[in-house]
């Protein structure tokens, strides 16, 4: 990094150039392994190493109004210390990975990768784009409680038997396949519900599939990181992309319920033009094979490997295209790059179920779920361990609950503006009893009315009468008091709105005084001079209008205005005449 502007300085008999001494350019390497410490938390290691007095600065803590310092939190303590006034550049101090600290201060960096750029990605992966290179695709997905059947089930855990017939107790249903080349990925359930998104590629990666139900979080699937979240009964997943394969959404029924999810992705438009209307390879093509991506890790825990997804890309004109296969010679396929992954020891762990129905429809009840300790294997499924061999506290079976349709759930809405704007009012609201059975008890509604008192209106601008024009011929002014008042009182104030306050004055206009010669027009601006002694302005409010009206010609705005009028008419004799 070369030395800041502030350190430089012009030699002798020299002067600052204009221009930024120092020029940034973001660069952008492979990501970091998952599980070492961060760029910032390898700062205050770097740090700790360094000053042997202070042991123990091993977490980095971002403050949110001083994003680019290095506060380290020290070990066993919660307050940070303040490490150094400035991390180094190209550490990411905003919401997102693309913003970054440079020379102290927090920059945005577009996706075109310039500092301070404004340019976005558009829906379809295109820097700065309009949008229109793809197609948004949304579909929903619903199922009916009591639909299920034994032949709809990819694979039955446990089947109960009611009535001598065998029924469906948890299964998967697909409900759509989201094709390679997809970008903006959103699934989200319609309501909270006791089942689960699952989500599989045609390789090794997976969301809550074969009855493992993951944790939220991030993971690599079919080239991209899916984001799965769950919050209660709730679910969601999302992913940029684009997906190097198609991906199977499913979902993992429990007890044969209402259900319902939407989805929605983009594909490029153009995806299935290239592959009907290019059946020969163009001339000025390049083919290339090319390391596109990694693979999900061969397992979950103990040690594995991931490899490179090996896919043959198309170069034309600087751009890139993944292709098929077939496309670029095998003999020049590259093999995979391997790495390890995953290299954390297997552990038992808590796992819980589902939470029951609650045993009570209206006032205190129970709700029961089923806990196990398991233990996770290399492939990621678990198997039933004593619970001896699981840390930490055994998580809660049973806990209480109250039946939904005996509770009172009033909902107010915003309170309205005062009804009055001078004086004392009333707020208005609407109140709605959101019960299921609409049972709410009326003791405890809300108000849908209050008392106010608003005073912003009481001042209102009045005004007088015009008065008679102050020339006899020709053009004229007419004046006009204007008061800013109260509305009931009529005392007077300064709270009226000054954009809003009438013309104290305006021009008027007599007969035309070229018959007769008006007795107090001046003829000679130099003899009015002589005989009228001028000490001052007598009306100095309006004599900068009566100078722009051309109203100094009037002796009795001149006597008025006469410095003004003076100085106006000594101009107006030292400028050339036009056709000098």
């Amino acid at each position: 990094m070369p030395p800041s502007a502030e350190t430089w300085s012009p030699g002798p008999g020299g002067t600052h150039c204009p221009g930024a001494s120092v020029e940034h350019a973001v660069c952008e390497n492979l990501p970091c392994p998952k599980g070492l410490p961060s760029f910032r938390d390898q700062q205050c290691q770097a740090h700790d190493r360094l000053s042997p007095k202070k042991k123990g600065l091993l977490t980095a803590v971002v403050v949110d109004d001083k994003p680019c310092e290095l506060y380290c939190s020290p070990l066993g303590k919660e307050s940070p210390l303040l490490v150094a006034d400035r991390v180094l550049d190209g550490t990411p101090c905003g919401p997102y990975e693309t913003d970054l600290c440079v020379h102290g201060k927090c920059q945005k960096i577009g996706c075109d990768g310039i500092i301070g750029s404004a340019a976005k990605e558009d829906r379809c992966g295109v820097c700065s784009g309009d949008g229109k290179t793809c197609h948004l695709v949304k579909g929903d997905f619903s199922h009916a409680r009591g639909t299920v059947k034994n032949d709809l089930c990819t694979k039955v855990s446990t089947c109960v038997m009611a009535e001598a017939v065998p029924k469906c107790f948890s299964c998967y249903i697909e409900a759509a396949v989201i094709p390679a080349g997809a970008r903006r990925i959103r699934v989200v359930e319609d309501k909270p519900a006791h089942s689960f998104l699952a989500l599989k590629d045609s390789g090794k990666g997976s969301i809550n599939s074969d009855w493992k139900i993951e944790l939220p979080g991030e993971f690599q699937i079919a080239g991209t990181t899916v984001r799965y979240v769950r919050r209660g009964l709730w679910e969601k997943i999302s992913a940029k992309g684009p997906t190097k394969l198609p991906l199977h959404l499913m979902v993992l029924l429990f007890h044969d319920q209402d259900y319902g999810i939407h989805y929605e992705y983009t594909v490029p438009v153009n995806r299935t033009a290239e592959n009907q209307s290019e059946p020969e390879k163009p001339q000025d093509s390049l083919f290339i094979w090319t390391h596109s991506g990694w693979e999900g890790c061969s397992v979950q825990c103990g040690g594995g490997e991931r490899r490179t997804i090996v896919s043959c890309t198309r170069i034309v004109n600087k751009t890139t295209t993944l292709v098929n296969d077939s496309d670029c010679p095998q003999a020049s396929r590259p093999e995979p790059q391997v790495r390890r992954c995953n290299l954390h020891p297997c552990q038992s762990r808590w796992v819980a179920g589902p939470w029951s129905p609650c045993s009570a429809t209206c006032e205190k009840g129970f709700q029961h779920r089923e806990v196990t300790c398991v233990y996770q294997l290399q492939n990621g499924t678990h198997v039933a361990t004593r619970p001896l061999y699981c840390p930490g506290p055994r998580p809660a079976a049973v806990q209480s609950c109250e039946g939904q349709d005996c509770l009172s759930i009033w909902e107010a809405s915003e309170w309205s503006q005062c009804s009055a704007s001078c004086g004392k009012g009333v707020w208005k609201r609407t109140v709605a009893c959101t019960n299921s059975q609409g049972k709410c008890d009326a003791s405890t509604r809300p108000r849908a009315e209050e008392a106010c008192e608003d005073y912003s209106g009481c001042y209102e601008w009045k005004t007088g009468d015009w008065s008679t024009c102050s020339s006899t011929c020709g053009k004229g002014l007419q004046s006009r008091v204007v008061q800013c008042m109260h509305k009931v009182t009529g005392r007077h104030g300064s709270e009226c709105p000054a954009l809003s306050k009438p013309a104290p004055y305006r021009q008027c206009y007599q007969e035309v005084c070229n018959d007769r010669i008006n007795a107090n027009t001046i003829t000679s601006p130099r003899l009015a001079a002589l005989t009228y002694k001028c000490t001052r302005d007598q009306w100095t409010v309006y004599c900068r209008v009566i100078r722009e009206k051309n109203l100094c010609q009037d002796m009795r705005w001149y006597q008025r205005c006469c410095q003004t009028c003076r100085d106006f008419y000594a101009n107006k004799m030292r400028q050339p005449p036009p056709n000098s």
